[in-house]
């Protein structure tokens, strides 16, 4: 859900140092603009989804616990930022964006994106650990049931095609905003950026 425009973190620096009033107002905008998008992802988290998954996971395992599915703690873990993000591997930094903090919550978002039939038996001995060798097409195949996986590539200012976009829930509520709420959160940003510039030229 990515957008690049240029000198907006600066320029948010600079309005929370010279006006940080407006800083503030920048924010509140941008969060009502998120909160409807958040509150629609929270909307397509299922009660259930396989009874197994909400129940706690043996003390005796050998491997790592898996994270037990709670639909509430999964819906709580929807939410959206405001502030920027560290700048990830490529230097780019996100502005506002829409967060799942949920472990079991992201599992339900994105399990069978990469692989949707689930991880082959025979082809990935390393993590296909289960007694069923079926156990991650079944598991993938119960996400699917109570929800679709939706691709919103298009719907995020023309951005390429990427497993980044596609998902049960957040990218699910983005896609059917169709882009509305990128442009209205880009032109908040970007009205902030000209409100920097102009304050700048006046000082030059």
């Amino acid at each position: 859900m990515a957008t690049e425009l240029k000198g907006a973190v600066e320029a948010r620096k600079a309005l929370r140092k010279f006006a940080p009033d407006f800083a503030k107002e920048l924010r509140k905008e941008m969060a009502q603009l998120l909160k409807p998008i958040a509150k629609k992802g929270q909307g397509f988290i299922p009660s259930t989804v396989l009874s197994g998954w909400s129940k706690p996971a043996s003390s005796d395992t050998e491997y790592r616990q898996f994270p037990r599915y709670d639909a509430s703690k999964a819906k709580r873990g929807i939410g959206y930022r405001t502030s920027p993000s560290l700048p990830n591997n490529k230097g780019f930094r996100s502005l506002a964006r829409i967060v799942n903090t949920s472990a079991a919550g992201m599992i339900y978002e994105i399990g069978g994106v990469v692989n949707p039939q689930g991880r082959q038996p025979g082809k990935d001995k390393q993590n296909n650990k289960s007694l069923n060798p079926n156990a991650g097409k079944q598991f993938i195949d119960a996400l699917d049931a109570t929800g679709r996986i939706v691709d919103a590539s298009g719907n995020n200012g023309g951005a390429p095609k990427s497993n980044k976009m596609k998902g049960r829930g957040i990218i699910k509520a983005w896609a059917q905003d169709g882009g509305k709420t990128n442009a209205a959160v880009l032109k908040a940003i970007q009205n902030s950026v000209d409100i920097y510039n102009r304050a700048m030229a006046r000082v030059r």
